[in-house]
């Protein structure tokens, strides 16, 4: 992973540092997209990640790696999407906000409509939080609805960085070992 810090400190969300999509004016964006098309959308969730994890802890560590990239990258970034899909065994969790499958891929597709229609034909979506089982359908179903060009993947971090983000060396303060073993 080489040197990067996660969460590094000093996020962008709030800044005019023009990482993240909503702080950029329609300028702002024209001129980004005339040198960089590609926007990142965080995926994260609230959940509950035992007596000692944060209910944002997903969010928290997708959205800085998000703003690493684009600040290596001169891509955008859009405020994450803080409530998502989970299997069947996470309902009834204190903390946990379980979104309806069904809703979760209705949403995403109309945020790809959304980024699609300002002009970003390269969307990433990022997620370390899992809803594998849900992203790549909308993914497909949006292509099916509206066949324009675009380049649109899902990024499942866990499963292409594996053990590298276990631990609080790799994964920043909020990541431990077994951190889901409550569940």
């Amino acid at each position: 992973m080489g040197n990067w810090k996660l969460p590094p400190e000093g996020g962008h969300m709030d800044k005019p540092s023009k990482i993240y999509f909503q702080t950029m004016t329609k300028k702002d964006v024209e001129e980004r997209l005339k040198k960089n098309d590609i926007i990142l959308i965080p995926l994260g969730s609230t959940e509950n990640h035992g007596a000692a994890g944060p209910y944002g802890e997903d969010i928290f560590m997708v959205t800085r790696m998000a703003e690493e990239i684009a600040k290596a990258t001169g891509c955008t970034v859009a405020h994450p999407v803080c409530y998502g899909s989970h299997p069947y065994h996470h309902l009834g969790q204190p903390g946990t906000i379980v979104v309806p499958d069904d809703v979760f891929s209705a949403y995403l597709r109309a945020i790809m409509a959304g980024f699609w229609n300002t002009g970003f034909r390269k969307q990433i979506f990022m997620s370390l939080h899992g809803q594998e089982y849900i992203v790549p359908s909308a993914i497909n179903e949006f292509g099916k609805k509206y066949q324009v060009p675009a380049i649109i993947i899902f990024l499942d971090i866990p499963r292409i960085m594996g053990d590298t983000l276990k631990d609080k060396a790799h994964g920043g303060p909020y990541e431990n070992p077994f951190q889901h073993a409550c569940e």
